[in-house]
């Protein structure tokens, strides 16, 4: 996949800037902080997800005194086919987003994601490796979401379950409803839970396996380290999860055990939305209390190229690979590796957003068309 061309109108500090004649290779974005340069790799991230790889809620990206921003991008698959897609977003009430691909317009955001596979790494993403289980199944989710629509469906639906379920039992609390009577009520929807967790913790499960070899040797061309680095599915963050597939009796015992508890407190606490995902440096010990900085740097960058092995294998298309500000996190080691990676064309298009432009001396070669420089200053490509 390539992007070829991208306008952004009110989005950030833009006012309106268009690019076109983007390289095939390594595009690296570079300007002073608060420029404007991570709002391209953004721009991006909308276009081919609906929304940024910061998380940064929609009424944000939104210029300044502004009300609404537009995103158009044209893409380019590895057959050739075009794909153009376009992203409005204006405030409400109520706020409204539309987004149009090859002038279709799409019912929701789900219809967009998988189009176009895109892996963006950020410095803030060092919290999958050490931070809570939500950012590790938020990584789960968006793997699996650009691979596998029947995926993407079953979270959707298991999400407007669990929503539909926790405002039962707040109610019920809140009224004092009995427990027997909360029971009767909430049977319908723990039914339907059942139904979208199962293929979901199956997908994720069969996923951890598929992933272990991505992982090994992207870790392997980037870390001199001994560590053999894997996962551990744990559902419903149970580390004593002995391997059993059977999720279905997995959930019903589960949901017998905690409906007590779940009355108490309101909340269901029962299925995938608490499953984590340990990543292990060796067989006994976990990233999250064993690693180093430099290995929890080597197991981010990692997974991210393995990420982005996973799906071009997964989506039969090359995504493309956003790397935001992520050189001034890494020591020289390492960010001499992953730019002789990148350098070699083994993954494609990529994107590059940086504050010096020194950094890629004798690096990259910017003489001809498969790389280029891009300088932004005060939100305007100069």
């Amino acid at each position: 996949m390539l992007a070829r061309t991208l306008t952004l109108t009110n989005f950030r500090n833009h006012l309106s800037t268009t690019i076109s004649g983007f390289a095939s290779g390594v595009n690296v974005v570079a300007g002073p902080n608060g420029a404007g340069k991570t709002t391209i790799l953004e721009a991006l991230s909308v276009a081919a997800l609906s929304k940024s790889f910061t998380g940064s809620a929609d009424s944000s990206l939104i210029r300044t005194s502004g009300t609404s921003y537009n995103v158009r991008s044209g893409f380019e698959s590895s057959l050739g086919v075009g794909l153009h897609v376009g992203v409005d977003y204006a405030l409400g009430p109520p706020a409204k987003k539309t987004i149009h691909l090859n002038n279709d317009r799409l019912r929701s955001s789900s219809q967009l994601v998988g189009n176009i596979p895109i892996v963006a790494l950020t410095p803030d993403d060092k919290v999958i490796t050490g931070g809570s289980p939500d950012e590790r199944r938020r990584f789960l989710n968006l793997v699996l979401s650009q691979s596998s629509k029947k995926y993407l469906e079953d979270e959707i639906e298991y999400r407007k379950a669990v929503r539909q379920r926790n405002s039962l039992l707040t109610d019920a609390v809140k009224r004092g409803t009995s427990f027997a009577n909360v029971k009767e009520m909430l049977a319908p929807w723990t039914e339907m839970l059942i139904k979208f967790a199962v293929p979901i913790m199956s997908r994720r499960a069969e996923f951890i396996e598929e992933f272990r070899p991505f992982l090994l040797t992207s870790y392997r061309k980037l870390s001199e380290g001994r560590e053999e680095p894997s996962f551990r599915y744990t559902p419903m963050n149970n580390a004593d999860w002995d391997g059993d597939k059977n999720f279905e009796t997995l959930l019903r015992k589960r949901f017998t055990e905690r409906e007590a508890e779940e009355y108490r407190r309101g909340s269901t606490l029962v299925g995938p939305h608490r499953d984590d995902m340990l990543i292990m440096i060796d067989p006994e010990r976990t990233a999250r209390d064993y690693a180093s900085q430099g290995q929890h740097k080597s197991l981010l960058v990692s997974m991210k190229l393995a990420e982005f092995d996973y799906l071009r294998e997964a989506t039969r298309e090359t995504p493309i690979l956003l790397l935001d500000d992520v050189f001034s996190e890494l020591d020289a080691t390492r960010a001499k590796r992953l730019l002789e990676l990148i350098a070699s064309g083994e993954f494609g298009q990529t994107f590059i957003s940086s504050t010096t432009r020194e950094s890629f001396d004798g690096m990259i070669d910017f003489s001809g068309d498969k790389n280029k420089m891009f300088v932004v200053e005060s939100g305007r490509i100069i």
